[in-house]
């Protein structure tokens, strides 16, 4: 049974064909090198962090956290 490729679902019936994409998966060899691009792009905005800025309301935090009246 012929393995097909990841990118392209191309038949892959030759040896020569194929190769091994970064993630492993089957790869013709027209498409090995884009597939491994959009691979890395993806691991790239998967490792990005959302930074989320500081509270400043003075209202939560300081002087005024504690109201007496």
């Amino acid at each position: 049974m012929a393995s097909k490729c990841a990118n392209c679902e191309a038949r892959l019936s030759c040896g020569c064909q194929r190769r091994t994409a970064s993630n492993g998966a089957s790869a013709c060899s027209s498409c090995v090198s884009s597939l491994n691009a959009k691979l890395a792009q993806e691991q790239l905005a998967a490792n990005q962090v959302v930074v989320t800025p500081p509270v400043t309301d003075p209202n939560l935090w300081g002087a005024n956290r504690y109201k007496t009246n």
